[in-house]
C-alpha cells in the first residue's frame, strides 16, 4: 500500500470510528486502527499526516498519539538514523503547530520526550530544544511544554530500559540540566513579549521538575519562582490554583532536612524556611480563613489549602518541636484545617499529627516549654476531633426522610475509626489523665445541661474514650473511676448503651487491676443482651471481660452458663455473637479451680453434644436444623479452642471422653452431610481445633480421622477436606509415635487425596472448580515443603506434575497462585541443592528419591541441617526432580511463558518468572550434576525450548529482532548461571509483549 493510500485509509477509518452510523462500523474501524498502529507503515503514515495542513485536527491528533505509542512500544524498529530523522521531523511538526490546539502540542512534546529518553544519540535535548524554540516568543510555550513532560516521561513505566542506561539518560536529561531549567524559567518570567498564559506554563514546568526531585531549594531560594507559586494560589481558575498547590508542595518538600545534608545546607534550608516560607504560609492561612469558596464547602479549595499546610507541617515537624515559637502560626493554621467540615479532606492530616507527636515525645521531656505548648495544641485537637466524631442529627432518619445513605454511614464510620488514631497521639503528648478529662467533662456537661440531650452528644465522647484506650495505662486511677461511675447516669438510649458497653470492653485490662468494677460491668453487659441493637457489643465486651478478668468471674461460672443458655435460647443473638459469648465462657471455665473445673466443662459441652446427637439421629434435617447443627459444632469448637486446663487430671480425662464422643458425632455428620458445603466447613473447622489443640488425645484415632477426611473428599470433591488435610499436615509431628511414623501417615494421606483429585481433574476443568484446585495445590506445596523425599517419591507424583502443568491455565487468581507457588516449592529448593552440590562437589552425594512409605536414610548432623527441611541436600530427591523437569519441562516452559505474556494476573508475574528461572537452572545444571559431573558447562536445553516456543508467535506480535535479543541474553545468562537475571529478563520481556499486544488480551 502506498503512503498516500495509507493516509487516506487511515483518515477514512478514523472518520468511521468517530462518525460511523452503526456500532459494527465503529468496531471495525477501531479494530483496523489498532492493527494498523502495530505495523511498520504506521511510522511514515503518521509522520505524513502530521505534516499535512489539509487534514482535520482529529486525524492529526490521532496520528500524534500513534507516533508516540510507536516510539514507546516499537522504538527498536527505527534504528538510530531513523530515530534521529524522526526527531527532526517531529520538532518541525511542533514548530508548525505552535499556535495550534493544546492537545496536539502536548502529544508532540510527549513523543519528543519519549524519543529523548530512549535515543542516546540525541546528546543534548535541552540545548537543541531551547535553540529551536526560545528565540521565538510564540514558540516558547512549546519549549515549556516539552520541558514539563520530560521528567514525567523519564518515569514512564511503559518505557522499559536497562537500569544502567536509564540512570545515564536521567542524569543527562534532568540532573545535569536542572540549574539551566531554573534559569530558563526565571528568564521567561522576565520576558514581557510572551503569551498571556506564559506564567502558568512556567508554573506547570516548575512543578514538574520539582516533583522529579532534581530542583533543590538552594537553586530557587533567591529566585522569583517561589513568589510565582504563592501568587498563583490566589487565582480564581481551578487549574491554576491546583498547579500552584502542586508547586508549593514541591517547594516545601525540598525544605525537609535529609540525613545526608551537610550542616551548612541544613542551616540554609532552615533560614529559607523561617525567613521566607513561614510568612508565606501565614498569608496562605489568612487567605484560607476568608476564602468564600472554603466557606461554601468547595472541596477543591479546601483540599488545596490543607495539602499545602500539611506538607509544610510534615516537612517541618522536627523544626516545630525544636522552635515552636517560630512556627506558632503554622501550627495554628493546621488546627484550623482540622476544624473544617470536609471530613474526607482532613483525613490527609492524620499522618502529620502522628509525626509531630513522635518528634515531640522523642525530643522533649514533660517539663519542656515546647512540650507544654504542644500539649495545649493537642488538647485543643481532642475537642475538635470529638466534635467531628458526633453523628449528625439526621443519622436516625431513613434515606427517604433526608437521612444519611448507607454509603455515607459506612464512610462516616470509617472516618471515625481513622481519626481515632489521632486521639491516641493526643494521649501520648497530653498525658492520659488530662486527655481523658476532655471527653469526661464533655459528657458531664451534657448530662447536667438538659434532660432532653440528643444521644449524639454523649456517644461522641464515648467513642473518643474507646479510641484513646490503647494509650491509657491499666494503672490510671484519677479519671477512669469517675468515667466508670458515670455510666449509670447515661440517658436510656440503645446507641448510648452500645457505645458504653464497647468502652467497657476496651478497658478490661484496667478492670483487671480494679476488680471492684467487675460485678457492675458484668451486670451492665448482661443487661445489654436484652436489647437486640446492643447484643453484639455485649457479646464482644463480655469476651474481653472474661478473658482479662476470668479469675474474678470463675466463681460465677454456673450463673453465667445459665444466663448463656437463656440468651442463646431467646434468639436475640446473631450466630457470631453466640460464638463470642461461647469464647467468653471458655475463658471463665479455664479459671475455675478444682474440683469444679471438670463440672464446668461438662456443663457446657455435654448439652451441646447431646443436642447435636439428637439432630444427627433425625432422618432428615430442615434448613433451620442444619444451621443449628453448624452453630453447635462452632460453639463446641470455639469452647475447646479457648478453654485450657493444665495439670488437672480429672478435667483431662473428661476432655478425652468428650473429644472421643465428639468424633463419633463428626463421623455421623460427614457420613450424612459430607457433600453439604456449609456443614462440611463447620465440621472441618471443628476437627481442625481437635487436631491443633488436642493432638495427644486424638493420636489413638488419627488413622480414623485421616480415613474420614480422605473418604469425604473422594465422595464429594469439596476443597474443604483438602484444606483440613493441610491443617493436619501442619501438625504431623504430633500425630505419630515418632517422626518417621508421622511422615508415613501424612504421605499416605496426601497420596490417597492426590489419586482422588487427579481423577476429578481428568473429568472437570480446573476453572470450573477453582476452590478445589486452589486447596489441592496448596496441600501439595505444603507437603513438598514438609517431606520432600516422601512426597516427590510417591508413585502418583509424576501425574501430579502433569496436572500442575495443565492447571497453569486456570483463570481464577487464587488457584493460579496456588499452582505457581507449588512449582516454586519444587523448583527453588532443587536449584539450591544443585548449587550446593556443585560447590561442595564430592562432599555431597545425590540421594535417590525415597519410595513412599519408607524413610530416607539417616545422615550425620551438619550445618546444613539448620536450613528448612526442604533444603536438606541429604534428603532432597534432586535426581527425581531433574528427571521430571527434563520430561515435562518444555510443556511447563510453554505454559509459564504463555501465562506471563497473556493471562497471569499482574500479582502472579514475579512468582511465575521466579519459577521459570529456577526451572532454567534445574534443566541447565541438573542432568550433569545428577550424574556426578560437577564441572560441566550448563546445558542449552532451555534455549531450545524457548526458541521453539517463540517460533510459534507471529513477528507482528513479537518482532524477530526482539526475539533474537531475548535469546541472546538468555543464552548469556544461562552460560554464566545468572538465574536472577533470567527472572528479570523473562518478566521484562513478558511485560513488553503484554503492552504491545494489549488489545488482543
Amino acid at each position: 500500500m502506498s503512503n498516500q493510500a495509507a493516509v487516506s485509509e487511515f483518515a477514512n477509518a478514523l472518520n468511521a470510528l468517530y462518525q460511523g452510523t452503526t456500532l459494527q462500523d465503529r468496531a471495525q474501524a477501531n479494530s483496523w486502527l489498532e492493527q494498523f498502529q502495530k505495523t511498520p507503515q504506521a511510522w511514515t503514515t503518521s509522520d505524513t499526516i502530521l505534516g499535512s495542513t489539509e487534514l482535520g485536527i482529529e486525524v492529526r491528533l490521532f496520528a500524534a498519539q500513534t507516533l508516540r505509542n510507536k516510539i514507546i512500544n516499537d522504538f527498536s524498529e527505527l534504528g538510530e538514523p531513523g530515530a534521529l530523522q524522526l526527531r527532526d521531523s517531529v520538532v518541525n511538526h511542533l514548530r508548525n503547530a505552535r499556535n495550534g490546539p493544546r492537545p496536539l502540542i502536548t502529544h508532540l512534546c510527549l513523543a519528543l520526550a519519549d524519543l529523548a529518553v530512549q535515543l542516546g544519540a540525541w546528546k543534548d535535548p535541552f540545548a537543541d530544544m531551547t535553540g529551536s524554540f526560545l528565540s521565538d516568543p510564540e514558540s516558547v510555550s512549546c519549549l515549556l511544554e516539552f520541558l514539563a513532560v520530560l521528567p514525567e516521561e523519564i518515569e514512564n513505566d511503559r518505557i522499559l530500559l536497562p537500569t544502567d542506561y536509564f540512570r545515564q539518560r536521567a542524569t543527562v536529561l534532568l540532573t545535569q540540566r536542572a540549574g539551566d531549567v531554573v534559569q530558563l524559567l526565571v528568564q521567561c518570567l522576565q520576558q514581557s513579549d510572551l503569551k498571556a498564559d506564559a506564567h502558568t506554563k512556567v508554573l506547570v514546568c516548575f512543578k514538574s521538575w520539582l516533583r522529579s526531585g532534581e530542583i533543590t531549594l538552594m537553586m530557587i531560594q533567591n529566585t522569583s519562582l517561589i513568589e510565582l507559586a504563592f501568587a498563583a494560589l490566589k487565582a480564581e481558575d481551578d487549574s491554576v490554583f491546583e498547579t500552584a498547590v502542586d508547586a508549593i508542595c514541591g517547594i516545601l518538600g525540598e525544605t525537609r532536612i535529609d540525613h545526608d545534608d551537610e550542616p551548612e545546607d541544613a542551616r540554609q534550608k532552615s533560614i529559607s524556611v523561617e525567613q521566607r516560607l513561614v510568612p508565606q504560609l501565614s498569608a496562605v492561612a489568612a487567605q484560607m480563613r476568608v476564602d468564600p469558596l472554603v466557606a461554601e464547602g468547595d472541596e477543591g479549595r479546601i483540599r488545596g489549602y490543607c495539602r499545602v499546610l500539611t506538607e509544610a507541617g510534615e516537612a517541618w515537624a522536627q523544626r516545630i518541636v525544636l522552635n515552636i515559637a517560630a512556627f506558632e502560626s503554622t501550627v495554628s493554621a493546621l488546627v484550623d484545617c482540622m476544624r473544617l467540615n470536609s471530613l474526607e479532606v482532613i483525613g490527609m492530616m492524620f499522618d502529620f499529627w502522628a509525626v509531630l507527636a513522635d518528634n515531640t515525645m522523642e525530643s522533649t521531656v514533660p517539663c519542656d516549654p515546647a512540650r507544654r505548648a504542644l500539649a495545649a495544641v493537642y488538647e485543643t485537637l481532642i475537642d475538635v476531633i470529638t466534635r467531628h466524631l458526633r453523628y449528625p442529627d439526621s443519622f436516625d432518619a431513613s434515606d427517604a426522610q433526608g437521612g444519611m445513605t448507607a454509603k455515607e454511614r459506612d464512610d462516616f464510620r470509617e472516618f471515625r475509626h481513622n481519626i481515632g488514631d489521632v486521639l491516641k497521639d493526643c494521649v501520648r503528648v497530653v498525658g492520659q489523665t488530662k486527655a481523658l478529662s476532655h471527653p469526661y467533662n464533655t459528657m458531664l456537661n451534657g448530662i447536667n445541661s438538659t434532660p432532653q440531650l440528643p444521644w449524639q452528644e454523649i456517644e461522641a465522647p464515648l467513642f473518643a474514650l474507646r479510641a484513646m484506650g490503647a494509650e491509657v495505662s491499666s494503672q490510671e486511677n484519677v479519671m477512669l473511676p469517675k468515667i466508670m461511675d458515670m455510666f449509670s447516669q447515661f440517658p436510656a438510649h440503645p446507641r448510648l448503651r452500645y457505645a458504653a458497653t464497647l468502652v467497657i470492653g476496651r478497658y478490661t485490662e484496667w478492670t483487671q487491676e480494679h476488680p471492684q468494677y467487675v460485678q457492675f460491668q458484668l451486670n451492665y453487659i448482661a443487661e445489654g443482651f436484652k436489647v437486640r441493637d446492643v447484643a453484639a457489643a455485649s457479646a464482644q465486651s463480655l469476651k474481653y471481660l472474661c478473658q482479662d478478668c476470668s479469675k474474678y468471674l470463675a466463681e460465677h461460672w454456673a450463673n453465667m452458663l445459665k444466663f448463656y443458655n437463656e440468651v442463646v435460647a431467646s434468639g436475640t443473638l446473631d450466630d457470631g455473637d453466640v460464638i463470642e459469648f461461647s469464647q467468653a465462657l471458655a475463658h471463665v471455665v479455664s479459671a475455675v479451680p478444682e474440683p469444679d473445673t471438670h463440672l464446668a466443662i461438662e456443663a457446657f459441652c455435654l448439652p451441646v453434644g447431646q443436642e447435636l446427637g439428637v439432630l444427627l439421629q433425625r432422618s432428615e434435617l430442615t434448613s433451620t436444623e442444619k444451621q443449628k447443627t453448624i452453630l453447635l459444632f462452632e460453639r463446641m469448637g470455639v469452647f475447646l479452642r479457648f478453654m485450657h486446663v493444665e495439670d488437672n487430671e480429672p478435667a483431662e480425662i473428661l476432655l478425652s471422653r468428650i473429644i472421643n464422643e465428639s468424633w463419633t458425632l463428626v463421623s455421623t455428620a460427614l457420613q450424612r452431610y459430607a457433600a453439604d458445603p456449609p456443614v462440611a466447613e463447620s465440621v472441618a473447622k471443628f476437627v481442625r481445633v481437635l487436631v491443633e489443640y488436642y493432638p495427644n488425645i486424638l493420636r489413638p484415632i488419627v488413622v480414623q480421622v485421616i480415613d474420614v477426611v480422605v473418604s469425604s473428599f473422594q465422595r464429594t470433591g469439596l476443597g474443604t477436606y483438602l484444606w483440613l488435610a493441610r491443617r493436619i499436615l501442619n501438625v504431623y509431628q504430633s500425630l505419630g509415635v515418632d517422626e518417621s511414623a508421622s511422615l508415613q501417615l501424612v504421605t499416605s494421606m496426601v497420596e490417597r487425596l492426590s489419586e482422588a483429585a487427579l481423577a476429578l481433574f481428568q473429568n472437570t476443568s480446573f476453572s470450573d472448580i477453582p476452590e478445589t484446585t486452589e486447596d489441592y495445590f496448596n496441600l501439595v506445596e505444603r507437603a513438598v515443603e514438609t517431606a520432600p523425599g516422601y512426597i516427590i517419591g510417591m508413585p502418583t507424583f509424576p501425574y501430579v506434575v502433569q496436572a500442575a502443568v495443565a492447571a497453569l491455565e486456570v483463570n481464577h487468581f487464587h488457584s493460579q497462585m496456588a499452582v505457581i507457588y507449588m512449582w516454586t516449592q519444587i523448583l527453588n529448593p532443587t536449584k539450591r541443592h544443585i548449587r550446593l552440590m556443585r560447590e561442595n562437589r564430592s562432599a555431597l552425594q545425590v540421594t535417590p528419591a525415597s519410595p513412599a512409605g519408607r524413610a530416607p536414610p539417616a545422615s550425620p548432623a551438619s550445618p546444613l541441617r539448620q536450613r528448612r527441611r526442604s533444603v536438606r541436600p541429604d534428603t532432597y530427591p534432586v535426581e527425581h526432580v531433574v528427571e521430571l523437569c527434563s520430561k515435562h519441562g518444555f510443556d511447563l516452559t510453554v505454559k509459564l511463558m504463555h501465562g506471563l505474556m497473556r493471562n497471569f494476573d499482574h500479582e502472579a508475574v514475579s512468582a511465575a518468572a521466579d519459577a521459570l528461572a529456577s526451572l532454567t537452572a534445574v534443566v541447565s545444571d541438573g542432568p550433569e550434576v545428577a550424574k556426578g559431573q560437577y564441572d560441566s558447562p550448563p546445558l542449552a536445553i532451555m534455549c531450545e525450548w524457548e526458541q521453539a516456543m517463540l517460533s510459534q508467535i507471529p513477528d507482528v506480535n513479537f518482532p524477530a529482532a526482539d526475539k533474537q535479543a531475548f535469546m541472546s541474553e538468555l543464552a548469556e545468562y544461562i552460560q554464566t548461571r545468572q538465574w536472577t537475571k533470567v527472572k528479570t529478563l523473562v518478566g521484562d520481556t513478558a511485560a513488553v509483549f503484554r503492552r504491545r499486544n494489549a488489545t488482543k488480551n
